[in-house]
């Protein structure tokens, strides 16, 4: 019997979804070490095999992999370039993937380095949050050379089995942030029918039920509508990095001359939102417009105007 050998991977960024990834390749048998730039709790996957990495710079003496899941551009930068960066020298084989969400400007610069460090680079956001990730349902968009995406298609695969590339070049990181600007919208969207139908006395169940059942039902919007049910505001995208994202899409439409009104408008808002609800689910686009109308808040802000 051929027991299969599977590379080593070490991942980068112990947020929600990095520690979700890290967890999922250990239950598939993958060699995997870990890292976060500041200091947190990881015994959780240390408990179940992971293995620490005392400094990024010694990555590739340990992994065949590299995996980043990291806040914002300043966050890659440091890690890929910074005085221990993991691309900084030459490294002569290996893949390193991103999986972030930044801005094609930074990720032009971390191909550079790859290159430059003999490293297959592939831009990899993915659509789905933590408990997706876990229950390998995670949609990953791809971009860089085909050649690397065949070469590791198998561990692309086990990370989410729906992989869809979609060019050799920063087109990853332009569908990712579309997609965010969308779901900027949409939830937007669904806080203002809320607030609009309550404000009338309507039940918010009897409501998003016809709504997930009309033509305007989509899987997000019946899977936002249960947290939106329960209230339940606990982040699996927060609404400081949605900000973030939009203020990435909306600087690309600025470079392309275009006028997007309905993601400026709903960018607007989100950086509303902040004020008490930065930490929070991005679905506090709700209780942010319950506090603009008076209404009765499903979640209090953590500050106060």
């Amino acid at each position: 019997m051929t027991t299969t050998v599977r590379p080593a991977v070490a991942v980068l960024g112990m947020g929600n979804m990095g520690q979700a990834l890290a967890a999922r390749l250990l239950g598939l048998n993958y060699p995997v070490w870990i890292w976060n730039r500041s200091a947190r709790d990881l015994v959780a996957l240390t408990d179940i095999g992971a293995r620490v990495l005392a400094s990024r710079s010694s990555i590739w003496k340990v992994a065949d992999v590299a995996i980043t899941f990291v806040a914002n551009d300043d966050a890659l930068r440091d890690v890929c370039l910074g005085s221990e960066g993991i691309l900084r020298e030459p490294v002569g084989e290996g893949l390193f993937i991103d999986m972030s969400t930044v801005s094609p400007e930074v990720s032009e610069e971390i191909a550079g380095a790859a290159e430059r460090a003999g490293v297959d680079y592939l831009r990899s956001p993915v659509s789905g949050n933590p408990s997706v990730l876990a229950a390998g349902g995670l949609t990953l968009i791809v971009s860089g050379s085909a050649g690397a995406v065949e070469r590791w298609r198998s561990l692309l695969a086990d990370i989410g089995p729906t992989v869809r590339y979609v060019g050799g070049e920063e087109q990853a990181r332009l569908v990712k942030l579309a997609i965010n600007a969308g779901l900027a919208i949409t939830t937007e969207m669904l806080a203002e029918l809320i607030v609009l139908t309550e404000r009338f006395g309507l039940d918010r169940e009897s409501f998003l039920e016809v709504l997930g059942q009309s033509v305007l039902g989509s899987a997000f919007v019946k899977y936002k509508s249960t947290g939106l049910l329960a209230r339940n505001y606990e982040a699996t995208f927060t609404t400081a990095l949605l900000a973030k994202d939009l203020r990435l899409a909306l600087d690309l439409a600025h470079k392309a001359q275009l006028s997007l009104p309905a993601i400026e408008l709903t960018a607007s808002l989100v950086e509303g939102a902040l004020d008490g609800y930065a930490d929070a689910d991005f679905a506090a686009l709700l209780p942010h417009l319950q506090r603009a109308h008076g209404q009765a808040l499903d979640l209090p802000p953590t500050t106060c105007e």
